[in-house]
């Protein structure tokens, strides 16, 4: 995997005490500096793994304590369980192997293009489960081609909420507007 100039900032991150949320022997969960949604935590592990690619069935409880630690940071928000996705790209951004947090509401300055929404929102975005099970099958996970990456990414964009397939970002945006204020609206 090619590294950027900035793909170390989470490893600079997580051993920054004061961005520390939840800590415990084996992960740590720290708040996205760039969060897609109202809420968005970021679940990093202390041992050394760059990306999905670099686990092994060995992984799965490290996978399964992040999870449990992403459960502890969503319960602090006081928001139901139901209102988060979890997951991890398959090609991030950041070195340092980390679980998605997300609220599903994914209404954020920070979200300013489809490529960033399609990240969150078609296969790019790995779930926990599908990693488990092909961990399982496999003892590994397979690195996607380029080709596969890029055909993600420029996918047409959806409503993550309803059947709604915008034409461009703009409307996308303006439609997630409207179902943040119809649920404040029944709150």
């Amino acid at each position: 995997m090619e590294w950027g100039p900035k793909s170390f900032e989470l490893i600079k991150k997580i051993n920054d005490v004061q961005a520390r949320l939840f800590v415990s022997e084996l992960a740590v969960v720290i708040k996205d500096a760039y969060p897609i949604a109202a809420v968005h935590f970021l679940v990093l592990p202390w041992k050394d793994i760059d990306s999905v690619y670099d686990l092994t069935i060995g992984d799965i409880s490290l996978l399964r304590h992040m999870e449990e630690l992403g459960w502890k940071a969503v319960t602090s928000t006081g928001l139901p369980k139901e209102s988060f996705d979890f997951g991890y790209h398959q090609k991030p951004s950041q070195r340092r192997l980390h679980l998605h947090v997300v609220s599903k509401d994914y209404h954020s300055p920070f979200l300013k293009d489809p490529f960033r929404w399609n990240a969150f929102h078609t296969d790019f975005f790995i779930k926990l489960d599908h990693i488990l099970a092909t961990l399982h099958m496999n003892g590994k996970m397979k690195k996607p081609s380029h080709e596969h990456i890029y055909a993600l990414l420029v996918s047409p964009l959806r409503c993550n909420q309803c059947p709604h397939a915008p034409k461009t970002f703009l409307k996308l945006k303006a439609h997630l507007e409207q179902h943040t204020e119809e649920k404040q609206g029944n709150a």
